[in-house]
């Protein structure tokens, strides 16, 4: 706990000033603003109940897949074992990062569908995007997109010490992306995401935004043709329609939405109900 209140700390400082450096959107308020509030509860929310999810995730997976067997598996994947164990930590981390980006950036992609970008669209909500941005995300959006990844990749037996070498790069990193920060890293773009990188993935445009997925490596979206970010350009205006600005109205909002498309249309071949104006 005090470490992740130390990371704040450090966030806070460093994003905050450097954004009074070299601002992207120079009209963005700096230290407070309307929707930090509603980014607060969900970094509170993110402290208190998701800690342990990814680790209760694996142990109920591997207990249904293996039954009786498990707690010997179960104790083999918390400690390591296999191949990856012997090699140096530095490699498993990457090879955790380059996994994980992988996995994540066909779920974001899937995420943009038709079919959950309700959950998806409480991460655009904000008009205001900064490092904040980066910890309002819908429960069912962190139980498939970020618990889900973490304990598939937790399966195959890195060593723990990895892990707790990723926490605070990958903190770092998601505060990074989405804060107000002009800088797209240069001959680094493709290698790195970058703040510009991903603050176009955040504009209000369904065009724009159905591109830059990688959480880390742009690479992919080279590969899968979906990077976007033309040099001398900066994004403006962020968003997503018809989200609630509050946080329990977001929780609640993708819910109704997907249930309303379930809804009983009015047959056009049918003629004007009783009652109903004529055309």
């Amino acid at each position: 706990m005090m470490f992740t209140l130390f990371c704040l700390a450090t966030c806070v400082l460093a994003f905050n000033v450097a954004a009074r450096l070299k601002p992207c959107n120079p009209e963005q308020a700096r230290f407070v603003w309307n929707e930090l509030a509603v980014d607060a509860v969900y970094f509170l929310v993110s402290v208190v109940f998701y800690g342990g999810v990814s680790l209760a995730l694996t142990r109920w997976g591997v207990t249904a897949a293996m039954g009786a067997k498990a707690p010997g598996a179960l104790k083999a994947i918390e400690g390591g074992y296999g191949l990856m164990p012997t090699l140096p930590v530095a490699v498993q981390a990457l090879i955790v990062l380059v996994l994980t980006d992988i996995c994540q950036y066909w779920l974001h992609r899937l995420f943009h569908g038709h079919a959950l970008w309700p959950f998806h669209a409480v991460h655009h909500s904000p008009r205001h995007v900064d490092w904040t941005t980066t910890w309002r995300v819908h429960p069912v959006q962190f139980l498939v997109y970020s618990a889900g990844v973490a304990a598939l990749i937790r399966v195959l037996g890195f060593s723990p010490v990895v892990y707790q070498v990723l926490a605070p790069l990958n903190l770092f990193m998601g505060a990074l992306v989405h804060a107000n920060l002009d800088w797209d890293f240069g001959p680094f773009r493709y290698v790195i995401a970058s703040p510009v990188f991903h603050r176009w993935h955040h504009v209000d445009d369904p065009a724009v935004r159905d591109k830059n997925f990688a959480p880390t490596f742009p690479v992919l979206d080279l590969m899968f043709g979906t990077f976007y970010m033309p040099k001398g350009e900066r994004p403006r205006v962020y968003g997503a329609e018809n989200t609630p600005e509050g946080f329990l109205g977001q929780l609640v909002w993708p819910f109704t939405e997907i249930l309303g498309r379930f809804k009983a249309k009015p047959d056009a071949k049918a003629g004007p109900r009783l009652g109903a104006p004529a055309a």
